[in-house]
């Protein structure tokens, strides 16, 4: 768990090594201002376990707010933490004393997480930029009875995840208040799945490995900034990825936020 926690640590250190220094001369003479921001995501990510012998989809979507500090340029750090659920259906367990196939729904989560922006460099109306992001989904136990037993049984699990996307952006800012941008990403989503059966005498605990399949993705998004205080952001991404039993497929994500800067 120690480098679960300091990984969030490295990006804000990171940025703040490396923002105030890619401002330009001009940019020094900007504000420093607070970032406070609302917004939601979606992703359907498909996963493989059991050293790839199996896949499903992780279907997760949350809420969260941010807080974080915008530097001259638009370079930017914030943190993020909210709320929402993962749906693990598809994962199968087979080593408790009886099977489960998993098709509970979704179970509750906390999300944390750090986001940077890091403007690189301008070529008349386009701009070059990196981004990253890490998320941290922490979540609550399920707890479940299973039917269709000569006697009761009970099962409960519970799934922590993490993702890091990271890479460059190209933005085009030549009109007033509408930027759109491209970006690609490396991505990388891994976690547990702890699932644990009781049905009196027997128990049993097993737990998944879960590694994200596909690891480079590509996104297309918008900013809308009406004024120079209220900003919103929304953008879609893919992530190619091959499947276990042939052939090609795309992970998908969705994100959506409101920014104000003070």
């Amino acid at each position: 768990m120690s480098k679960r926690t300091l990984l969030p640590a490295g990006v804000v250190l990171l940025a703040l090594a490396l923002s105030p220094p890619g401002a330009s001369a001009q940019g020094q003479n900007q504000p420093v201002r607070i970032l406070v921001g609302a917004g939601g995501g979606y992703l359907s990510h498909s996963i493989s376990w059991d050293d790839r012998t199996g896949s499903s989809l992780l279907n997760a979507g949350y809420g969260a707010v941010r807080l974080g500090i915008e530097f001259p340029q638009k370079a930017s750090i914030a943190l993020l933490a909210g709320f929402g659920g993962n749906g693990w259906n598809g994962l199968v367990f087979r080593g408790l004393p009886l099977s489960v196939d998993y098709q509970a729904g979704a179970i509750g989560a906390i999300f944390l997480g750090a986001e940077l922006e890091l403007p690189l460099a301008r070529f008349g109306n386009w701009e070059v930029g990196l981004g990253g992001q890490y998320l941290f989904s922490i979540g609550s136990t399920g707890n479940w009875t299973l039917t269709g037993l000569n006697q009761v049984g009970t099962f409960d699990g519970r799934a922590d995840w993490m993702r890091v996307q990271a890479g460059p952006s190209l933005t085009y800012r030549g009109f007033e208040t509408f930027s759109p941008y491209a970006a690609v990403f490396f991505d990388r989503l891994w976690g547990d799945f702890t699932m644990n059966e009781n049905i009196n005498p027997l128990v049993g605990t097993e737990q998944k490995d879960i590694r994200g399949q596909g690891v480079v993705g590509a996104s297309l998004g918008m900013i809308i900034e009406p004024g120079t205080s209220f900003r919103l952001k929304a953008e879609g991404s893919l992530i190619p990825f091959t499947r276990i039993e042939g052939g090609l497929a795309l992970s998908a994500g969705l994100s959506l936020q409101a920014i104000v800067l003070f």
